[in-house]
């Protein structure tokens, strides 16, 4: 069984009333990178819906250790809004053969690859083109 980590961040921005999150797949010394814009509002949705794809790219059975700072194992996620994307992550457990590990109290060097995600889902955040100021200049 192969050792992975699977590391998931998330924001919900106010000002632009969209949740972002990204992953980041450690697997023998090499990374995969994932962002996304999210149809969740809550960080702890977000990041599980994020782990569910995460995990769902892995090809063989792993031993996966999720870390995070979001709590994916408390009842109120379990039990409610998180249930399908539960029973998706429990599928693929079943499917493929994987074993979860949940971290909870990342150390700082995961910290480190935590912060770094929210720093790129601000990146992320921000358009490449300002259409309106465009349109506006326009206009004159």
């Amino acid at each position: 069984m192969k050792k992975v980590n699977i590391y998931c961040e998330s924001h919900y921005f106010n000002d632009s009333k969209a949740g972002y999150g990204g992953y980041v797949i450690e697997y023998e010394g090499r990374y995969k990178t994932y962002t996304t814009v999210s149809v969740h509002i809550l960080p702890t949705m977000i990041s599980l819906d994020l782990l569910w794809q995460a995990v769902g790219t892995l090809k063989e059975s792993c031993d996966v250790t999720v870390i995070s700072r979001q709590n994916f194992t408390g009842s109120e996620i379990k039990l409610g809004e998180g249930r399908k994307l539960w029973e998706f992550i429990n599928q693929l457990k079943i499917d493929k053969g994987h074993k979860y590990t949940f971290k909870k109290y990342p150390t700082e060097s995961e910290k480190k690859i935590l912060d770094e995600i929210l720093k790129e889902l601000g990146r992320v955040k921000r358009p490449k083109i300002d259409f309106n100021e465009i349109l506006k200049n326009d206009s004159n």
